[in-house]
């Protein structure tokens, strides 16, 4: 189940003194998710920030287009396509070739 909060610390940047970052990994599922900072203390100012991000995980379809482990499936089906074709060929060729046979004679 997904955690809707995911509580971090903000940590100061070294060399930039008032920058605070944190980085955290977004949910791997779509949706629209919010990132809210509200950091309340007495006696100091109230920090309240509230960004809406889209998040999309990557596409699935990246992945090589013929893989060389199926080269086997891809030789058999073009040979019998090819197989198909020639054969086709041969039987109506052959029909065409018997019937003129008999007119001649």
């Amino acid at each position: 189940m997904l955690d809707p909060h995911v509580r971090t610390a903000l940590e100061p940047v070294p060399g930039k003194p008032g920058k605070y970052e944190v980085e955290f990994r977004a949910p791997d599922r779509h949706g629209v998710f919010k990132f809210v900072v509200d950091h309340r203390r007495r006696g100091w100012s109230t920090l309240f920030s509230e960004t809406t991000v889209p998040v999309v995980p990557p596409r699935h379809d990246g992945y090589p287009r013929f893989l060389s482990a199926a080269w086997p499936y891809y030789i058999g089906a073009i040979s019998t396509s090819v197989g198909f074709v020639l054969f086709s060929a041969l039987y109506l060729g052959g029909a065409a070739n018997d019937k003129t046979k008999k007119k001649k004679q």
